[in-house]
Formats: structure tokens, sequence, C-alpha cells
């Protein structure tokens, strides 16, 4: 299981990696950023090249994740002046952070924990549009948009947890498979999709409440990326309006890119069922 679980976390943060220079560092850049939060560190690969960026800016950053599969004291202690590690859970840890510039949020895939971190959020900067940070989101695509999927089921409450069992997912299943399918070992939501369920859901029903007036694109690549951002930042930065309207055009193709990223998940499925065969099959011959 931990040999499984240790494969699922690599393929989510090297594609979350693979996605900040093509299309976040130029939002990034074009707002100054040099405060940056991070949610979901796994094994580091994210935050090292996080903690580069804020290095080369002057400005800090700030890694959140209660069980981070690294030496996060080795690397806070070596940068001290750039990097803040906070080993607890982000709906713990975000009240007590500084303003920030961009949120990349990528921590625990449900909708209890998305939607509460992005009223955190807008609480942390006074509900001030002007203030509000760039905000990236992960996941928010299948197969987590509309299936929750707890880490640590315990932390979330009661009332806000769904059903859920250690079975794989299948594309255009709403119950979880018998066998096989994709993060077989993780605590899935038993039923896809209905209210209270997944990470685009979370999103969805927070920006419904909210009263600040968002951009939100939505970009169905390596899992699903989106971008928000209030109005109010858009019409007072030329540049960030600039490179927003270069995003936009990534869109125009967003039915190949959608197709696209249904071969790549059956073979990440397939990936994964072979890792696991491959694990038994380890375990007999010892």
């Amino acid at each position: 299981d931990k040999l499984e679980a240790n494969f699922n976390d690599f393929i989510l943060e090297r594609y979350m990696i693979a996605l900040w220079q093509p299309i976040m560092q130029s939002l990034v850049d074009a707002i100054g950023a040099k405060t940056i939060l991070e949610v979901g560190a796994e094994s580091g690969l994210s935050t090292k090249v996080l903690l580069d960026y804020v290095k080369g800016v002057g400005g800090h950053l700030h890694s959140i994740d209660p069980a981070p599969d690294f030496s996060t004291d080795d690397l806070a202690q070596n940068h001290p002046e750039a990097l803040t590690f906070y080993r607890e859970l982000s709906l713990d840890a975000i009240p007590k952070l500084p303003r920030i510039a961009v949120a990349l949020l990528d921590g625990d895939h449900n909708w209890y924990t998305v939607l509460n971190e992005l009223r955190l959020l807008e609480n942390l900067h006074n509900a001030n549009p002007c203030q509000m940070p760039l905000i990236f989101l992960h996941d928010i695509g299948w197969p987590y948009a509309r299936r929750d999927l707890y880490y640590a089921p315990e932390t979330i409450p009661e009332k806000h947890r769904n059903p859920y069992a250690k079975l794989g997912m299948g594309r255009l299943k709403k119950k979880l498979l018998e066998s096989g399918g994709l993060n077989a070992t993780l605590h899935n939501a038993l039923t896809e999709g209905g209210p209270h369920n997944g990470v685009l859901t979370g999103l969805e029903d927070y920006l419904r409440e909210s009263k600040l007036n968002f951009l939100f694109m939505n970009l169905p690549l390596y899992f699903g990326l989106g971008v928000l951002v209030t109005q109010e930042r858009i019409a007072a930065n030329s540049s960030l309006k600039t490179e927003l309207a270069k995003l936009k055009t990534y869109l125009a193709g967003e039915k190949l890119i959608d197709l696209t990223e249904r071969f790549r998940l059956k073979t990440v499925a397939q990936l994964q069922s072979l890792q696991l065969e491959l694990a038994e099959a380890r375990t007999n011959v010892a």
C-alpha cells in the first residue's frame, strides 16, 4: 500500500510541477508576487521549485502539509529567510499566515477542505478584492472534481464526510470498482457526484457564496487546474490581464485537451495496476 501510495503521490505532484513554468509562473510574475502559499507539499518536489522562485525575488514561501514525505526541518533550517513550514492541517494553519500574494491549493482533495480553505483565505485578506491572492487549485478535473478523497478521514467532521472505501475509480463509473481502477489504495468516496462531494464542487459552492467578483478559468489538463483571481486585481494590472488573455487561448482547443486527458488518465490507471501487480509479485517472491 505504501509503495502504491507513494507512486500515486509522485504522479500527482510531478504534474503540478509540470504546470508551474508553462502556465502558472507567468501569472505569478505579472503580479510581482513575493509571498506564496503551498498547500500540499508531498515529497517536496514542488516545495523546492517554489522555494527557488521566492529566493530569486527576495520573497517567502509558506508551505503546509501535516505529513510530508521529506525532511522539512533540514529545508527550513537551510533557508530560514525564505521558508516557513507548517506540519498541520491547512484549516488550522491558514489563519496563522500573513497576507499572501499567491496560493497553490493541492492538499486534501475533498469538498469540505477546499471550501473552507477558500473561505479562510478570504477571511485572511478581509474579503478585500484587491488583496485576495491569485489562487491555483489542482485536481478540479476527474477523478476528484465530483468525488471526495480523504487522506486522513478522521480529520473531516463526520457530517461532512461521505461514505468511502479503499477501492479504485473508473471513468464514467459512479461507484467504486471491485478491483483495479485509479488510486485503489486511497480513501475514495463510494459514489461520484451529488452535493458536498469533490474539489470542483467545493470551489463552485465557494464562488456562489462569496460576494467577491472572480474570474475563474478551468484548464482540463493534468487532473485539472483552476485559476482564480478577482476582477479588481485584473483591472488594476495590465500585465496580468495580458497573461490571462494568453491563457484563454489554450481553451480554444478545450475538446481536444479533454480528449487527450482522458487517454492520459487511462494510461495512469493502467500503470497503477501494473505497479500493484509488481508489488504483489515482489511480496510473493520474498
